[in-house]
């Protein structure tokens, strides 16, 4: 269990960073007027882990979704720094050929035996940090790519054990965690300043998304970007 003053640092942190991401939102927003442009979007997700030891194998993958807002605030006609605010789901199986771990649970902690398989489900918070390049409009079609980096803020996290019930592991999978992103795009006007838009994006973690044990756990997710602008 996290200490308690941990806990609190970690609670101040999340609430920071959202502060923060509201605020360039309003003030952003007020300082390039036209050059602002918000979207909703949601991407269903092809998601799997990856580990760095040979005995921890990965074996599925998890459909997921990426669900939220997004901004773009342009500092010029053809670029602009992106940001947004996400509920993101992810996860996948991972299989442990020589098991003897205990995973703590809400429910106690859970030994694994060798082979066993635990598959995760995490829900981040997620703030994408990125610059934004796209194309002068074509027809009606506008053609963009983005990259940056994505903070990611747990918010819930669960595991199967060999395909049985779901248990909390929110003591297992860290608080934060930090990934980057690359993305290609295309946005199809509807008249005036709304459109729709869709693309591919693949996001790829850095940092451990589990607590010390004896391998790091990285998250892969390959998406597909629909949404609305205007």
């Amino acid at each position: 269990m996290y200490p308690k003053n941990v806990e609190h640092i970690y609670c101040n942190i999340m609430f920071r960073i959202i502060s923060i991401v509201i605020v360039l939102f309003l003030a952003t927003g007020s300082v390039f007027g036209q050059g602002t442009r918000f979207g909703i979007l949601f991407d269903p997700t092809i998601t799997w882990l990856r580990s760095d030891v040979k005995d921890v194998i990965p074996e599925q993958a998890r459909l997921g979704f990426d669900l939220g807002m997004s901004a773009d605030f342009y500092f010029a006609k053809n670029y602009a720094f992106a940001t947004g605010i996400s509920l993101f789901d992810t996860g996948g199986t991972l299989k442990y050929v020589n098991g003897i771990l205990n995973f703590r649970t809400k429910d106690g902690n859970v030994e694994i035996a060798s082979g066993d398989r635990v598959k995760y489900k995490v829900q981040y918070v997620k703030i994408p940090v990125a610059m934004k390049f796209k194309t002068h409009m074509i027809g009606r079609f506008v053609y963009s790519a983005n990259l940056g980096f994505d903070p990611m803020i747990r918010v819930s996290a669960k595991a199967d054990f060999n395909n049985e019930k779901s248990m909390s592991m929110n003591k297992e999978i860290n608080f934060l965690n930090l990934g980057w992103h690359i993305g290609i795009g295309t946005q199809y006007s509807l008249g005036g300043d709304l459109s729709i838009f869709g693309g591919l994006s693949l996001m790829n973690s850095f940092t451990d998304m589990t607590q010390p044990m004896h391998d790091k756990i990285t998250s892969n997710n390959l998406a597909l970007r629909i949404g609305v602008m205007f």
